[in-house]
């Protein structure tokens, strides 16, 4: 693992919980149990989904953002072969951990892990084909800012995909949503601004769905190099 991570960051709340060895040994063993008391597809679903649009595929140099313990970034090494790259990128070392030790075990060397920040990629400009974020968009503190990370490092006609707790137009759980934000400091991405910020970056051919409610799944594609 590499840690480019700026000391003097400040971590969210939301990031503090989950930087801790058991937070993320819980995240790690739990999150499909979670994932269905939100009636939110669980985990091979979920791969299901992202990869219909992500098409992730052999030689591709794939980012996985907010990789979390490893989870997509295992099967993103899986599906682009020895030919391709995977770069999980993490704020929290105790998740890289868990990630590492799943890389570890299933024995991939096609797999780079870097502890760094979503706002400031450490990675360089137009060299990315396939970006995947699962369950980050809502942790950014300035999402605004982590996008234009994101347009910064993906070639032209690269493919994004995100999972992230959202809010669709005529949200009917909207002010459950609110109330969530103001007492939790939970962030619902607000699925139609995302289509507007997405464009203002160069992605385009924007997808969404909002399965139970509260998590959304978005896809776009990168079509210029602005």
């Amino acid at each position: 693992m590499l840690d480019l991570l700026n000391s003097e960051l400040a971590l969210t709340v939301t990031q503090k919980s989950l930087d801790t060895p058991f937070t993320a040994w819980a995240y790690d063993r739990f999150r499909d149990a979670l994932a269905r008391l939100l009636n939110v597809p669980d985990f091979p679903v979920e791969v299901a989904l992202t990869q219909q649009s992500l098409q992730a595929q052999a030689g591709d140099t794939l980012l996985d953002l907010a990789c979390g313990p490893g989870n997509f970034t295992i099967e993103w090494a899986k599906r682009v072969g020895p030919d391709g790259l995977v770069i999980g990128l993490d704020i929290s070392a105790p998740m890289l951990a868990r990630a590492a030790h799943h890389v570890h075990r299933w024995g991939l060397d096609n797999v780079l892990l870097i502890r760094g920040d979503a706002h400031h990629l450490p990675l360089a400009d137009d060299r990315l084909e396939k970006i995947n974020c699962s369950g980050g968009f809502h942790q950014f503190p300035d999402l605004s800012q982590a996008l234009r990370e994101i347009a910064r490092v993906s070639a032209p006609g690269a493919v994004l995909t995100a999972s992230t707790f959202a809010q669709g137009p005529a949200d009917r759980r909207a002010a459950i949503k609110r109330w969530l934000k103001r007492r939790f400091d939970l962030h619902f991405v607000p699925l139609v601004w995302l289509a507007e910020q997405l464009a203002d970056i160069g992605y385009h051919q924007y997808r969404w769905s909002l399965p139970g409610g509260w998590f959304g799944y978005v896809s776009a594609r990168r079509t210029s190099e602005d």
